[in-house]
């Protein structure tokens, strides 16, 4: 699994802007959950020994770290924290503790175009040049790429738009970066390769395509996901614009040294990176995608899941990545932000999901522990559920 990560992991993190003492380890207790989860059956999960084993040599690592665990397994769910929310404040993480998501956000974009497919307000092989200002100049290479390009990372965009270090704050990278910026930057762009001939990880193309659903249904991009997913699933935590609520339970990000880090925000680029959320909002997320129920997402989900594009070992859909194992098809995805990394992940065939949330910005220190976490304890579930 983990040579397998190793030859996977360059495809999942777009590419980032660069910029001790243990903590004591806590336990949530397994009544704090999420408005969404109030009714699910609540059961330690066999893999709670792993998963304290883990966090627990994660956080001695990282002054002040935080981190949620979520596991699905065998229909029942358990989410665990450990560390602190907030510098020397006590308060340790729990099931709606937030964290920046970062590119975990694309899996939301993805699902939010499947449902734009489904109910027939665009088509997968649309090209872009027909939801953008008519003014626009394109070149042909460009003029040829589709939204399916774009969902599956195929498109020859570069991982980021070549004029985006002229206006990004290292400590908040896209904070400024406008429509304008990116109508230039497409106009201007030399792409690595034809559409469609193979796998780039993209947060130029994954932010053009939410920005091209938004254009078309004439709704902005967080309240178009929103709209499509987080209300429909009973996803409440799952944002870009905090309440003061919200605010209060977002875990304080820290850089690789352990500094606090600067919140990100976005503009145009947000479908890239830029929604927050709670390891229970991602769970409800991951129990959505287990389903084969007849809910209003369910064909969305089924085209999100569906395999669009095969490179080597790595699949994708529309925004998940997708690899086979003995034990069935994972899909997964992961982020990182400057305070911030995160991995979601399920195994279909035997109903297991795992979240793993940290407030630690450990990609810029190419440091991946988060990553192998969730594979880890994806693999190790997934063999319990075959026992």
């Amino acid at each position: 699994m983990l040579m397998l990560f190793q030859t996977l992991k360059t495809l999942c993190y777009g590419a980032l802007v660069i910029l001790g003492m243990a903590i004591a380890l806590g336990v949530v207790p397994l009544h704090q959950r999420s408005h969404a989860y109030q009714d699910a059956p609540i059961v330690e999960t066999p893999l709670m020994p792993q998963i304290e084993e883990l966090a627990a040599a994660y956080v001695a690592k990282r002054d002040n770290a935080g981190l949620a665990i979520g596991v699905l397994h065998q229909g029942h769910y358990d989410v665990k924290g450990f560390g602190q929310v907030h510098s020397a404040s006590g308060e340790v993480p729990d099931g709606n503790t937030l964290f920046e998501i970062g590119s975990v956000t694309k899996v939301l974009t993805g699902l939010t175009l499947a449902q734009r497919v489904v109910d027939g307000t665009v088509r997968l092989d649309d090209p872009i040049c027909r939801y953008l200002p008519e003014e626009l100049r394109l070149s042909e290479p460009v003029q040829a790429i589709t939204l399916r390009h774009l969902a599956t990372h195929t498109s020859g965009l570069p991982r980021l738009p070549d004029n985006l270090l002229s206006v990004a704050d290292p400590a908040n990278p896209y904070a400024k970066y406008k429509a304008d910026d990116l109508y230039q930057a497409l106009a201007d762009v030399q792409l690595s390769h034809n559409p469609g001939e193979q796998m780039e990880y993209s947060n130029f193309g994954m932010g053009l395509l939410g920005h091209l659903l938004e254009l078309k249904t004439g709704t902005p991009y967080e309240r178009l996901v929103k709209a499509t997913i987080a209300e429909p699933l009973a996803m409440p935590d799952t944002t870009i614009t905090l309440s003061d609520h919200q605010m209060h339970r977002l875990s304080a990000g820290h850089t690789p040294e352990g500094e606090l880090a600067t919140p990100w925000e976005f503009d145009v680029l947000a479908p890239a990176a830029a929604f927050r959320s709670t390891a229970a909002d991602l769970l409800t997320l991951l129990e959505a995608n287990l389903s084969d129920g007849d809910g209003e997402l369910a064909e969305a989900i089924e085209l999100s899941q569906q395999p669009q594009f095969q490179q080597d070992t790595a699949g994708i859909g529309l925004a998940w990545q997708i690899f086979d194992t003995p034990g069935g098809l994972v899909y997964w995805h992961n982020g990182g932000t400057g305070g911030y990394v995160s991995f979601v992940g399920f195994n279909k065939m035997n109903q297991t999901g795992v979240v793993v949330l940290s407030n630690y910005g450990d990609v810029f220190a190419g440091d991946q522990s988060v990553d192998q976490m969730g594979f880890t304890l994806l693999e190790l579930a997934s063999k319990f559920a075959l026992d």
